[in-house]
């Protein structure tokens, strides 16, 4: 973590309270955890962040939407933002920024400016969610072990655990009887992680709100206890009935082409990631397409656990010359395409996994 990751700690160091801070973040787990952790910071060094959370890519008013608060420090976690240079460029003439990815690297936003820490830029290969970089940032600082829940409950959401060994056994020692010796996703902490998709699903709760009850939980164990967190569970109780019909329709209606496996999800809630996530361990040798079609749009989700393709690569190049943009991680990537080109991205989809 050597390369601009002390550049980054002292960015934050560096927060005072006359400064005027808002986080952006993605409106996932691994964002809402690492913005509940960059939060609970700040905070205790008397700054009040206003938070944003956005999509990937970032919706078109983010800047305008910035732009009203007059900030003086901007902080974007989970976003490529190296994708989005002119965004970038036209905020660093108002704010300082600071920018902790871990998506792959186009480019390399640091200058007088910008402060920009992606652990890729140590190895390209290097795969550490958000969240875990935010905590061993904001352990720097203080001490974050009383939230060291929230740490895990993001890096299980952000699903890939294999270069965050450290904090995994701190987890693991912290939280015995919760965790044993089974995979961090079969405990309650790997359930948050569920809840948060399925609250994002059902619309119950904003990004915002979640990173709020994230931040009012003093403990872990006080969670459950927690006003907002009854409608979190709520919602993944809601979710993981749906879930049931979809497995049911999926076994019937999946379609297998060589090494793709495809399946239209048909449901009024956005399911595309949790479905692909959940089924693609039972099917580590695929790579799985969820798709799902709204508004004039179709949203697709890829997944292969079994490493033995670059989803995001497949993706991304079978979105070229269409209206559609593709990106994400070599196990995990999404795509939005053009109803009307769906047909085309498909066949794409086919005619390279058949090689």
């Amino acid at each position: 973590m050597a390369r601009y990751f002390s550049n980054a700690v002292k960015f934050l160091k560096d927060v005072k309270k006359t400064d005027s801070v808002v986080v952006i973040f993605n409106n996932d787990a691994d964002g809402i955890s690492s913005c509940a952790l960059i939060d609970v910071v700040l905070k205790e060094k008397g700054v009040k962040p206003y938070i944003i959370s956005q999509p990937m890519p970032t919706e078109k008013n983010l800047i305008r939407k910035i732009q009203t608060t007059i900030p003086t420090k901007l902080i974007f976690l989970d976003l490529a933002m190296d994708q989005q240079e002119t965004v970038i460029k036209k905020l660093a003439g108002i704010s300082e920024i600071l920018i902790v990815d871990h998506h792959s690297i186009h480019s390399d936003l640091n200058n007088s400016g910008v402060v920009h820490y992606n652990p890729r830029f140590d190895g390209k290969d290097i795969y550490q969610s958000t969240t875990y970089i935010a905590y061993k940032m904001t352990s720097e600082i203080n001490d974050m072990k009383k939230h060291l829940w929230i740490a895990a409950v993001g890096m299980i959401g952000d699903y890939n655990l294999d270069y965050s060994a450290d904090v995994v056994d701190e987890v693991r020692k912290a939280y015995p009887d919760v965790t044993g010796k089974k995979p961090l996703y079969e405990s309650f902490l790997g359930r948050i992680a569920d809840m948060i998709a399925s609250t994002r699903a059902t619309n119950a709760l904003s990004c915002e709100e979640m990173v709020a009850i994230f931040e009012k939980a003093e403990a872990f164990e006080s969670f459950k206890e927690t006003p907002g967190s009854e409608k979190m569970i709520e919602s993944y109780k809601t979710i993981e009935n749906e879930m049931i019909s979809i497995e049911q329709d999926f076994d019937k209606n999946a379609e297998t082409h060589g090494n793709l496996m495809l399946y239209n999800l048909k449901t009024r809630y956005n399911l595309c990631s949790p479905v692909s996530t959940r089924f693609s361990e039972k099917f580590m040798d695929k790579m799985l397409v969820i798709y799902q079609t709204s508004t004039g749009k179709v949203h697709a989700s890829a997944r292969n656990q079994g490493k033995k393709f670059d989803v995001a690569a497949v993706m991304k190049k079978a979105a070229i010359g269409l209206k559609a943009a593709a990106g994400g991680h070599p196990a995990a990537a999404g795509a939005t395409v053009a109803e009307k080109d769906w047909a085309q991205f498909k066949e794409r989809l086919v005619a390279a996994m058949k090689k």
